[in-house]
């Protein structure tokens, strides 16, 4: 059971690192960045089933590392990339995801959407699926079509911070975390 669950860890950290919104450049920067969250708190995790949610074995506790945000995930030593979160209306987060683990080597950054009341964050599929619309309107810069999946690549945070929003219509939820107590140890 241990190893299904470092598969499902592995497999949504590559999902989040093939990068499905995408800018070269940051659209976040640390002077601009919300900080929602105290460092130290740890959140419980949750995955969805069907209509509800199925808890995950293995919680996050969240710190800040200069001016970025990283989580390890409980019983754990290793730190997620660095990233960012911007509010992009009241309770709804941008996440901005750096493709390393140093700033000063970041190719490329990745964008999830994230819902926030202060005890529960929802992490929306990251999944692009463009619309015709935003293809017209040119929120999306370009549209690529790759073997690890389709990626919508944007050169402005008002256009993506319109489609994250429209895309969260229909996106299913890919997560969820409580803020909770530490685990004990």
């Amino acid at each position: 059971m241990e190893f299904f669950f470092r598969i499902a860890a592995l497999t949504a950290a590559a999902a989040i690192l093939c990068g499905c919104y995408v800018s070269k450049a940051p659209f976040i920067t640390p002077a601009d960045a919300d900080y929602p969250v105290a460092t130290g708190a740890h959140f419980d995790a949750f995955a969805p089933r069907s209509t509800d949610w199925r808890p995950q074995p293995r919680g996050r506790t969240l710190h800040r590392l200069g001016d970025y945000y990283v989580y390890v995930e409980d019983g754990e030593t290793e730190r997620s990339n660095p990233f960012l979160l911007k509010e992009i209306a009241p309770g709804r987060y941008a996440a901005q995801v750096l493709d390393s683990e140093t700033p000063a080597r970041v190719s490329e950054y990745y964008y999830q959407l994230i819902d926030f009341d202060g005890a529960t964050a929802i992490q929306y599929s990251g999944a692009c699926r463009p619309r015709q619309a935003w293809l017209e309107q040119m929120l999306v810069a370009r549209f690529e079509r790759l073997s690890t999946g389709d990626r919508c690549i944007f050169t402005s945070f008002d256009s993506l911070s319109t489609v994250l929003k429209e895309a969260a219509v229909n996106a299913a939820p890919e997560a969820k975390y409580v803020l909770s107590a530490a685990p004990q140890r």
